[in-house]
């Protein structure tokens, strides 16, 4: 199945100079929708069991974050 896709011309551009015999545009384009779909697909399950942490109750205050923030650099700079 074939779907046509305005891309703007600095994009053809580049894409012009990094294409070679051995690697075509359409390998680089469909490369490069692979590589963001699977990142995107990593992030939203990332952000969805974060969700699910947040609603099981496992966050803490803001004032109990800058709390161990600050037992974080005091062991630090006691180690140091």
């Amino acid at each position: 199945m074939n779907h046509a896709v305005d891309i703007p011309q600095s994009l053809l551009k580049r894409l012009d100079k990094i294409a070679s015999p051995r690697l075509t545009k359409e390998a680089i384009v469909k490369q490069a929708i692979q590589d963001r779909l699977e990142y995107e697909e990593w992030k939203q399950k990332k952000v969805n069991a974060s969700l699910k942490r947040v609603d099981s109750g496992h966050v803490v205050s803001k004032d109990e974050f800058w709390d161990q923030l600050a037992k974080i650099k005091n062991a630090r700079k006691k180690a140091a």
